[in-house]
């Protein structure tokens, strides 16, 4: 029995002295040069801005911008641009992810853009002198050709050809717009005599001052509505003022424009003409898409805002066919064949 209890003794001391399990410990990385260096940080991605695309609109633009700025905003987001509205100023800090210009309307600076932003496309609308070039596309409308469908329009919808128009007198083509929109008239029915009294030939036009007030142009509408007009083509948005707008509907006589009617005049209405814009700008985007050198783009004319009980389907239908041969150049808008 002691003998038991010596050997149990002595088993439980050697189970107590046993050495732990040795826990192994992590040596530093070492490196050729025997020194040891921490692991190098990774820098984060950083989000690349999206591309721009601006709408800069300089003075006298703002019709023009109002037309296409929805088409633009749509475009834009389709191929993952941002469109933002800005002004002329805005152009001399352009920032890096800046893609595209579209100008409403011409500028002083246009031409100077284009030379300093060799890399920048530019799309301008409504300028007449500056030459496209490998960065800029220039998209130009025909007033000739405008001015001559409009007086085919007023002479067609006027019953004895007593059509008549009033144009801007400090526009530097205002006689071409004159004859322009004679000759429209001539071109459809020749030497316009009307049969009643007073006998002039038809069309008639005259010129406003755009410094002075709408009562002036009252007047020389007045001079003008002594021919006895049937027809007027308002040529200029500025015309739209109701003292001016009360005077010709309350002597009966139907309006041709570049704005649509405002609601209280509609039934004196006979269409609104406007440059279509976005037929020639769609081909000047996908052009600027496409990677293509800037280029020259011609925008046609829109008839719009149709009252039917004026320009009749038939009528209208001569009109577009007139139109189309107009763009097409088989007619030239300041000479009558």
């Amino acid at each position: 029995m002691l003998i038991a209890s010596v050997v149990l003794m002595v088993g439980l001391l050697s189970a107590c002295t046993t050495n732990p399990t040795s826990v192994p410990t992590s040596q530093p990385t070492s490196y050729s040069n025997g020194e040891n260096q921490p692991a190098p940080v990774q820098p984060s991605p950083t989000t690349p801005l999206p591309g721009l695309v601006w709408l800069v609109i300089p003075p006298g633009g703002e019709m023009t911008a109002t037309t296409i700025q929805p088409w633009l905003e749509q475009k834009a987001a389709a191929d993952n641009l941002t469109l933002e509205v800005r002004t002329p100023t805005d152009l001399n800090t352009p920032p890096e992810n800046l893609q595209l210009v579209v100008l409403s309307t011409a500028d002083s600076q246009t031409t100077e853009w284009g030379l300093r932003f060799p890399n920048l496309r530019l799309i301008i609308l409504n300028d007449d002198s500056t030459p496209a070039s490998p960065n800029v596309s220039v998209i130009r409308s025909s007033m000739a050709n405008q001015a001559f469908i409009a007086g085919f329009i007023t002479t067609l919808v006027a019953p004895d050809f007593r059509s008549g128009a009033m144009f801007r007198q400090d526009d530097p083509l205002v006689n071409q717009m004159e004859d322009a929109f004679k000759n429209g008239g001539r071109y459809l029915c020749g030497r316009c005599a009307p049969v009643f009294a007073p006998i002039v030939l038809f069309p008639q036009t005259t010129t406003f001052s755009p410094n002075s007030d709408p009562q002036g142009w009252v007047g020389a509408f007045d001079a003008l509505q002594q021919n006895r007009l049937e027809t007027i083509y308002l040529s200029d948005p500025a015309l739209m003022q109701p003292v001016l707008l009360d005077q010709i509907t309350r002597q009966n006589i139907a309006i041709l424009s570049l704005l649509p009617a405002p609601e209280e005049y509609r039934n004196q209405w006979i269409a609104t003409l406007q440059a279509d814009w976005l037929t020639a700008l769609e081909k000047a985007w996908q052009n600027w898409r496409n990677g293509d050198e800037g280029s020259l783009w011609q925008a046609g004319t829109q008839i719009s805002e149709v009252n039917p009980e004026r320009l009749t389907e038939g009528k209208l239908e001569l009109v577009r066919k007139t139109l189309r041969e107009l763009e097409e150049g088989w007619i030239y808008p300041l000479s009558v064949p």
